[in-house]
């Protein structure tokens, strides 16, 4: 009979450190931007809470790729950690390729209990220039406003750093996005730092994970992407995210872990929470109501 098996501890972290991926490089960028990101949203309780995290910005070649500060950190460092990705599930916000392939965005996000990769067409943002004026992180920027995939942007961009880049999906003026706001107030982000640094840029087609085989031993699986159109995934997440059941229960649209997959992975970030994962996806135990970056 198959057991059913929980990890615990430093075994856990022993076995996610052993994870492996199809990585390859696909340029060299010359600088980092960190971006603060912070999202309004609402407890299980209604109560108002703001999220936050920190996401990198690298580009060559006309590539710009978008992802949570701590994959970042982590391929600087080494290693691996499912800790780490904990915000970036909770907050959904998933690794964006813009132009990669050429005219095309490719996204990648973890919802339980899979990995996504989605594509869709790289469109151009129509941005009108606006008289505003500010300091953001020792950068004199300049404003503007666009409507992108339904929430309308106004952002700030200085044209010190003449890479037309932001954070997310953000794109396409003549200086380098340092504040965006949605309209709504919901979606903020804020330059927070910049490092000139020759850095990899790196694209993972899959990983495999180092798994109990149910036999006392450990198999290496493979783990793929599973392929998606955006406008399908965007409307699946809208679907499971935005029902009133996700935050009382963040794993109601899934199998149970233990009944399907016969482990559950932990282990724990800086501030001791236990993390869940299954083959390295992120169980979110704590959901708040899901704000959509697009509509």
């Amino acid at each position: 009979m198959k057991k059913n098996l929980i990890f615990f501890g430093t075994l856990a972290l022993a076995l996610t450190m052993a994870a492996q991926a199809q990585r390859d490089t696909i340029g060299v960028s010359k600088f980092t931007a960190i971006y603060r990101y912070e999202c309004r949203t609402t407890d299980a309780d209604g109560k108002p809470v703001t999220d936050s995290m920190y996401i990198a910005v690298q580009t060559s070649g006309g590539i710009t790729k978008s992802f949570p500060y701590e994959e970042y950190d982590r391929q600087k460092k080494g290693g691996s950690r499912i800790a780490d990705g904990y915000l970036a599930a909770q907050m959904h916000m998933g690794t964006i390729f813009t132009n990669y392939p050429e005219g095309r965005i490719t996204s990648q996000e973890m919802l339980y209990p899979y990995r996504y990769m989605t594509d869709e067409p790289l469109e151009k943002q129509d941005w009108t220039l606006t008289d505003g004026q500010d300091s953001i992180c020792g950068y004199a920027s300049q404003s503007a406003t666009a409507k992108y995939h339904g929430l309308t942007w106004n952002v700030y961009y200085t044209e010190d750093v003449p890479a037309t880049i932001g954070p997310w999906k953000l794109g396409g003026l003549p200086g380098l996005i340092t504040k965006a706001t949605d309209d709504k107030g919901i979606h903020t982000f804020t330059l927070y730092g910049f490092h000139q640094e020759d850095t990899p840029i790196i694209f993972t087609g899959y990983v495999t994970w180092i798994v109990p085989d149910g036999h006392g031993k450990f198999a290496s699986q493979r783990v793929d992407y599973q392929k998606m159109k955006a406008s399908k995934f965007l409307a699946y997440k809208k679907k499971v995210l935005g029902s009133r059941r996700y935050v009382k229960n963040p794993t109601y649209y899934a199998p149970d872990p233990m009944k399907a997959f016969g482990y559950v992975e932990n282990s724990f970030n800086p501030a001791g929470d236990n993390i869940s994962s299954v083959a390295g996806v992120v169980i979110v135990s704590n959901p708040h109501q899901y704000q959509p970056l697009e509509k």
